[in-house]
């Protein structure tokens, strides 16, 4: 099938869909309708800061010389653009980049252009808040360039009922980016850095989680959750984008460093068992690497950690510490990422800890 591109302005485009000259209701494509309000927040401002958005992929159906026009891929960026611009639907506040500057004429009280002394039109650089705004309580200006944004469309020609069909499944078949994926892109600054640790014989020879954590985004979510409890305990959120957003802010360099130290030192000083390796799973790794720091700022040797762990699978956590025990921490029906949750198993393992040692202490 031979593919025509061409480009349309973003409202030329919207018009066709508006006369169903581009059919949107191809009988095996998804509903539009998909996407949430941050997704769509994020597209509109795409197009009103003139950024790059994906080609449009159409398909061509010919019937009886008449030419029909099928939307394979896009139809929740066309839909969504759509309803913004025809629907009177609006931005929520959710929205990283909310401040779009825009040029626009100076005018005089009359309502006219000023001009300066060589008549020419006086410009001004302005910045418009588009949060809780629909199309048209956008500025002139800004609803031009969002109707003027050039979109690309790549057309599959002379295409018969059954290909169309094809086309959609090909092109849909693949997957957005989950959460922890998302939360990532967030952490720019230290990204080479966290994909670094990730590569640390720690993931392989003592996390007990899913492997497809390399893959899905758990293992950079594990490490950031790791350094904010190890340096930062007080600024751990549950939301993972958030605790991205503050680490590529606020860390420096040897915060990670650091955390890739003391998962090998971890790695190389523990006795590993099948009840000891089920502890640095997906909902508790970052907390017992936490202890674990804890444990070496006591200044005990290393090879005392296993020991303290191997009694703590054993029975150890049913002891009381702080009026609590691990299996009352672990029955809360609050979400495992919570942050009381989180540093209470925290404070609670490090007071349990310093028990264990000073009644070693004792016995000897």
């Amino acid at each position: 099938m031979k593919i025509r591109k061409q480009t349309y302005s973003l409202g030329q485009y919207l018009k066709l869909m508006q006369k169903e000259t581009i059919r949107t209701d191809q009988e095996v494509q998804r509903l539009s309708g998909q996407w949430n309000h941050n997704m769509v927040n994020e597209l509109i401002a795409t197009v009103l800061t003139d950024g790059y958005m994906p080609p449009i992929i159409l398909g061509e159906e010919i019937s009886n010389d008449i030419s029909k026009l099928w939307l394979i891929d896009g139809l929740q960026r066309s839909s969504s653009l759509s309803l913004f611009r025809y629907a009177n639907t609006r931005i929520t506040k959710n929205l990283d980049e909310f401040m779009i500057t825009y040029q626009r004429k100076v005018l005089d009280e009359s309502g006219k252009p000023e001009r300066d002394e060589q008549g020419e039109i006086i410009w001004e650089s302005v910045q418009c808040d588009i949060r809780n705004k629909t199309y048209e309580q956008l500025p002139e200006e800004l609803r031009d360039r969002f109707d003027e944004y050039q979109i690309e469309v790549a057309v599959h020609q002379n295409c018969e009922t059954t290909e169309i069909s094809k086309l959609v499944r090909k092109y849909n078949n693949h997957k957005s980016m989950n959460t922890n994926q998302r939360a990532f892109t967030y952490i720019d600054n230290f990204a080479t850095d966290v994909r670094q640790i990730t590569e640390n014989r720690f993931f392989s020879d003592i996390y007990s989680g899913n492997a497809k954590g390399k893959m899905n985004g758990t293992f950079e979510r594990i490490v950031a959750d790791s350094v904010l409890l190890c340096s930062y305990p007080n600024e751990y959120r549950k939301e993972s984008r958030k605790n991205f957003e503050w680490l590529n802010e606020n860390a420096c360099i040897s915060d990670f460093e650091n955390l890739d130290k003391l998962f090998t030192r971890l790695t190389n000083s523990l006795e590993i068992t099948t009840e000891t390796k089920d502890l640095f799973d997906v909902k508790h790794t970052h907390i017992f690497i936490a202890l674990f720091k804890a444990f070496i700022e006591s200044g005990r040797k290393d090879n005392e950690f296993s020991g303290f762990l191997d009694w703590f699978v054993n029975g150890g956590k049913k002891t009381e510490a702080g009026g609590k025990t691990w299996d009352m921490l672990n029955s809360t029906n609050r979400s495992t990422r919570d942050p009381g949750v989180v540093r209470g198993k925290l404070n609670y393992l490090v007071a349990l800890m310093e028990q264990y040692f000073e009644e070693l202490v004792k016995a000897a």
